[in-house]
């Protein structure tokens, strides 16, 4: 009988190499502006759109064997499940992307070539990149040739090959590591070792056909160990570095070694009999309120309707239960007080758009808790004003609350949170606050 890992953090499997690369990531000079440039285009916007005009989207109607398999996938993992899509592709793939409203994608050589099974580790494998919040920078690392060259017209014709001397290799390296992180999630979701190692042996055969019916995996594990034992003597960094250039994935007999390492070290076993790290949904507003409200929680219920119908269509705000969770945890530690009994995080805006959390705006249902002003925050109770100072080319558009200045990438964003804001006040004092 399979184990559902109840509200499973990402931050239990991650793989070391994961953080390591993403906080090097972050650090890459030009990354953040990408960041924002891509924000300010709706990059997230153009991604669903081609999806949703393209793909297959899959149901209990639509191909169910397939679709049954992500429903128990998600249950698994204990996931909402994200839509699923299938792909005309003869090649061997799986992607997830849309990093307000994630979705899945098979191609159809995909579910072609594997079994159910393996079919389950892959599609845990996607829900482990959107656990991991690894989706916006996946989504990057895709069109990266795209975009540096999008950017490389809007400016100085030097502009391209800078961005992408500094960011390309970044970019690539965290992807390859953040691929170890996600086999961990489909072992985890097949719980199964030979399933996991077995499609990772199949990702790198070509698994159709006659090969299919005569791989080994003994055959591909022995040769993994000795590519470990051997693989100092045969390339030193240097070369390695150059031959992993431009991969978005990991070696296979890599990552086959990476998961024995991770099932032999005992974290995999320790994870199914219970001791894992559980994701902060206690403070997430995804449940239900109690049926029998105080008059202040009555009005915080109020306050988190009206925040969440003004940003759920805001590109670059994260609306509970979809706040990635590594951001939600820097915000609470860097600059929120203790949430009080019953306090509700509703909403998070990262205005760096690197996934630091350390810099930006967190709406609770009762405050507004912003890096600007650490620690306590505004009360939506004591708002009865809100300013919207001048932006032009050098400044940000901002909102003016409660004596904070809050800071964002686009006026859409700006607008969006002045009526969340008010809207959360409201619901505290009666009427809306004024707007200057």
């Amino acid at each position: 009988m399979a184990v559902v890992l109840k509200q499973i953090s990402s931050q239990s499997f991650e793989h070391p190499a994961d953080r390591a690369a993403l906080e090097a990531l972050k650090k890459t000079v030009g990354f953040d502006k990408l960041m924002r440039t891509l924000a300010k285009h709706g990059g997230d916007r153009i991604w669903r759109v081609m999806n949703e005009s393209s793909n297959l989207r899959l149901s209990e109607k639509q191909v169910g064997s397939i679709y049954a398999i992500h429903l128990e996938v998600c249950r698994r993992l204990d996931v909402e499940p994200p839509p699923l899509y299938l792909q005309h592709d003869v090649r061997v793939n799986a992607y997830t992307a849309g990093v307000e409203a994630p979705f899945v994608v098979l191609t159809s050589g995909i579910v072609e070539a594997f079994d159910d099974d393996e079919l389950a580790c892959v599609i845990g494998h996607e829900l482990g990149h959107m656990l991991a919040g690894h989706v916006l920078y996946g989504m990057v690392a895709r069109s990266l040739g795209s975009i540096l060259s999008l950017l490389g017209g809007m400016g100085p014709p030097i502009l391209g090959p800078l961005l992408e001397a500094s960011i390309f290799a970044a970019l690539m390296h965290w992807q390859r590591c953040a691929e170890l992180t996600a086999d961990r999630a489909g072992l985890l979701a097949v719980q199964d070792r030979e399933i996991a190692l077995r499609t990772e042996m199949k990702l790198s055969s070509g698994p159709v056909g006659r090969i299919a019916k005569e791989l080994s995996l003994d055959a591909f594990l022995e040769q993994a160990r000795e590519f470990e034992e051997e693989g100092h003597k045969r390339t030193d960094s240097l070369w390695r570095a150059a031959l992993e250039h431009g991969r978005s994935h990991p070696w296979p007999v890599k990552r086959a070694q990476e998961l024995e390492h991770w099932i032999a070290g005992g974290d995999y076993q320790s994870i199914l009999d219970g001791n894992y790290q559980r994701r902060a949904s206690a403070v997430l507003a995804e449940s239900d309120r109690p049926r029998k409200a105080s008059p202040t929680e009555d009005m915080a219920g109020a306050a988190e309707a009206a925040i969440k119908a003004a940003l759920a269509r805001s590109y670059g705000v994260h609306v509970a239960p979809r706040i990635p969770e590594d951001p939600l945890h820097l915000a609470l530690g860097n600059y929120v007080e203790p949430l009080e009994e019953g306090e509700r995080v509703v909403a998070l805006y990262d205005q760096t758009m690197a996934g630091s959390g350390e810099l930006g705006v967190l709406l609770t249902d009762r405050r507004i808790c912003s890096s600007a002003r650490p620690n306590a925050g505004v009360y939506l109770r004591d708002i009865d004003r809100l300013g919207t100072p001048p932006s032009g080319l050098l400044s940000d558009p901002a909102l003016e609350v409660g004596g904070v200045s809050l800071s964002f990438h686009t006026r859409a964003v700006r607008d969006a949170f002045a009526d969340a804001i008010a809207g959360g006040a409201a619901a505290f004092r009666g009427s809306l606050p004024e707007r200057e």
